[in-house]
């Protein structure tokens, strides 16, 4: 398994037990606090499901390279730290919108949103070209056995 994946799912789990927690804490009146339904609905459905989807499809699809290097897998991890400084900036921001009148935490809100739409379109460009049938796969390592053979007859 790809270490992206592995970071994707595991930061997945980490979202899922801070969102029971969450939960939890909204069943009881004296634990709650403003913002805290929002914000439980955002780390799972983005924090937890989100994660391990896209930790489980990078695994799933076969990458472009087998290297685990961050210049490798670029997109991969762009789309790892867009989402959780989204996700981060939510968890911060969410609460103190209802807490203080101002601009700051709205405009929080909104590149949080900004840096999960970033991520959106990281991931789609990471996963994009692993989307082939047998046949392509077939060919592109037939066409890349043909120029290694090329560049070791020179």
């Amino acid at each position: 398994m790809p270490r992206i994946a592995r970071v994707f799912i595991k930061t997945g789990l980490i979202y899922f037990l801070a969102s029971l927690l969450l939960g939890l804490a909204a069943e009881f009146n004296w634990l709650q606090f403003p913002g805290i339904v929002p914000l439980f609905w955002h780390l799972l459905m983005v924090g937890w499901i989100t994660q391990i989807i896209f930790g489980v499809s990078m695994w799933m699809f076969p990458g472009r390279t087998r290297e685990e290097g961050f210049k490798a897998q670029l997109w991969g991890w762009l789309t790892y730290i867009f989402l959780n400084v989204g996700l981060i900036l939510r968890v911060v921001a969410e609460p103190a919108t209802y807490l203080v009148t101002g601009s700051l935490w709205s405009i929080l809100i909104v590149i949080s949103a900004v840096s999960q739409v970033g991520a959106a379109l990281t991931y789609i460009t990471e996963l994009w070209p692993r989307i082939q049938s047998k046949e392509q796969r077939r060919r592109q390592r037939k066409k890349k056995r043909e120029r290694q053979k090329a560049n070791s007859d020179k």
